[in-house]
């Protein structure tokens, strides 16, 4: 006799998401600091067994991972190679930069124009949030990542025109890396905290000049900074083996 299939599912998939998620943003986490400081250099091969037995996981997750440090352009997946860490480049960051710098900077000015008090405040919380975190001897990279593209973004939001800020948000996904390292220097995240004040301040006087040139000016320093870490960095080389980053 046939039975109709039940549309239901035999699995219970309640939690699946939920525990599938954090391990795959926690192995991510973990590579991506390991490039940043320097442990997996520029071109090394990420092997996946090797990957695997360090961190103590499955390939699913892994793979998983990889993918995600892939669209944030810390690696960069080949079907023959696996995944290889991608070198630093000097002119892309300062192309991003300066575009993305040039963006933020009208969406800013517009935004001074058009923000509200809670807006203003919301601001004003997220660079105080910050502050505080950069007092903290260990400090959570990836929470002031999250909270200085919030700051960001909720400032090209304040503009009011949903095309330029859809287009800010793109140059932000496609700096995520440049950001992770920008903000990775304690020197430089204590000035990032200082720029954000002053971007605050002008908002709050309703000083649109000052705004657009002070968001630009914040721009251009992070680029100057990125530009001049890439070019401490040493050769790229692909023969290094890979060390243990758990």
């Amino acid at each position: 006799m046939t039975t109709r299939q039940s549309t239901g599912t035999p699995f219970d998939v309640r939690n699946f998401a939920a525990e599938l998620t954090p391990l795959r943003e926690k192995i991510a986490s973990m590579i991506r600091e390991s490039i940043i400081d320097g442990r997996i250099g520029a071109g090394e091969k990420l092997r996946e067994p090797v990957l695997t037995r360090q961190l103590g996981v499955s390939r699913t997750p892994l793979r998983e991972a990889l993918l995600q440090l892939d669209s944030e352009g810390f690696v960069e997946m080949t079907p023959r190679r696996g995944a290889v860490v991608r070198p630093l480049s000097r002119q892309d960051a300062a192309e991003t930069y300066e575009v993305k710098g040039a963006l933020e900077a009208l969406a800013a000015r517009l935004a001074c124009e058009r923000l509200d008090d809670g807006t203003l405040r919301r601001l004003t919380d997220i660079n105080e949030t910050i502050a505080s975190l950069a007092r903290v001897r260990s400090v959570d990279q990836a929470r002031v990542l999250r909270l200085n593209a919030e700051f960001h973004q909720t400032l090209t939001d304040a503009s009011g025109n949903e095309k330029l800020a859809q287009y800010v948000r793109v140059l932000r996904a496609q700096a995520l890396r440049y950001n992770y390292i920008y903000l990775s220097v304690m020197s430089r995240l204590d000035e990032s905290v200082a720029e954000h004040g002053q971007i605050v301040e002008a908002l709050r006087r309703r000083k649109a000049d000052d705004v657009e040139r002070l968001v630009r000016e914040h721009g251009k320093s992070a680029s100057r900074a990125l530009c001049s870490y890439i070019e401490q960095q040493p050769a790229t080389t692909t023969r290094r083996r890979q060390r243990s980053i758990s």
